[in-house]
This record gives C-alpha cells, sequence and structure tokens, in this order.
C-alpha cells in the first residue's frame, strides 16, 4: 500500500488547522472552561490558563496540522468524499485511535472527567475535519 504525498492540498490544511484551532478554544476555553479547570484541579479557567505555557499552543497547531494532514492522506487512498465519508471516516479514526490511545494514560492518572473531556474534543475535532477534507473540492 502505498499513500501519496503529492496530491496535498494546501489550502484545506490551512483551512483544517484554522478551524480546529477556534473549535478546541471554544471547547476548552468557553463551552468547557470550568470542568476543565476542575478537572486538572485547579479553582478557576484563569489559573488554569495562567499555568499553560505558551508554546503548547504552538504544539496544538501543529497537532491538528499532522491530524489533517493524516487524514487528508487517507482520504485520498481510500477515495473518500462527500459527508458521509468524511464522518465515517472520523468517527472510525477516533474510535479506533483516539478513543483507544487516549484511554490508558487518563486510566493511569484517574483523570476520567478529564479523560471525558479531551476524547469528546478530539473525536468531535476528528469528525469535524475529516468532514471538511471530504467535502472540499480537490
Amino acid at each position: 500500500m502505498s499513500i501519496s504525498f503529492t496530491d496535498v492540498n494546501w489550502l484545506a490544511l490551512l483551512v483544517c488547522v484554522v478551524l480546529g484551532q477556534i473549535f478546541l478554544t471554544v471547547w476548552f476555553a468557553v463551552i468547557f472552561a470550568k470542568p476543565w479547570a476542575s478537572a486538572y484541579g485547579v479553582a478557576s479557567p484563569q489559573e488554569h490558563t495562567r499555568a499553560i505555557p505558551g508554546y503548547t499552543y504552538g504544539l496544538g497547531a501543529a497537532c491538528v496540522f499532522l491530524l489533517s494532514f493524516g487524514l487528508q492522506a487517507l482520504q485520498s487512498r481510500l477515495q473518500i468524499s462527500g459527508i458521509a465519508g468524511g464522518v465515517t471516516l472520523g468517527v472510525f479514526v477516533a474510535l479506533f485511535f483516539a478513543f483507544s490511545t487516549a484511554l490508558p494514560g487518563y486510566a493511569f492518572l484517574k483523570r476520567w472527567r478529564a479523560f471525558a473531556l479531551a476524547i469528546g474534543s478530539q473525536a468531535t475535532l476528528v469528525v469535524l475535519l475529516s468532514t471538511v477534507l471530504a467535502v472540499w473540492p480537490r
């Protein structure tokens, strides 16, 4: 099996990175700010934000890029397109890769609420980006 990296749609990847960063910011800083801070044992979202090193935002953007790049390569190889194809691949990746690799780390830490919030964001992000990429004109 070979995956071609020559037909990369850089504009679609850029849109996915921006969309992903906006989504994650809204998820963790707006919708679930208090539960997320609480899950990490701090009193407030502001305290949690102060404790986060600035470079982690760059790492997050790089990871969203890698995720988008990988999804685009898989979709190209598997010839996936359309909303249904994007959602199906997104759910598959979220369940069989994201969920199964995130659960052990959070289980060892006994951070179940943090796991629920994190995997919720990751699963939603994977499905969102997979769908965007699958409907993007090639």
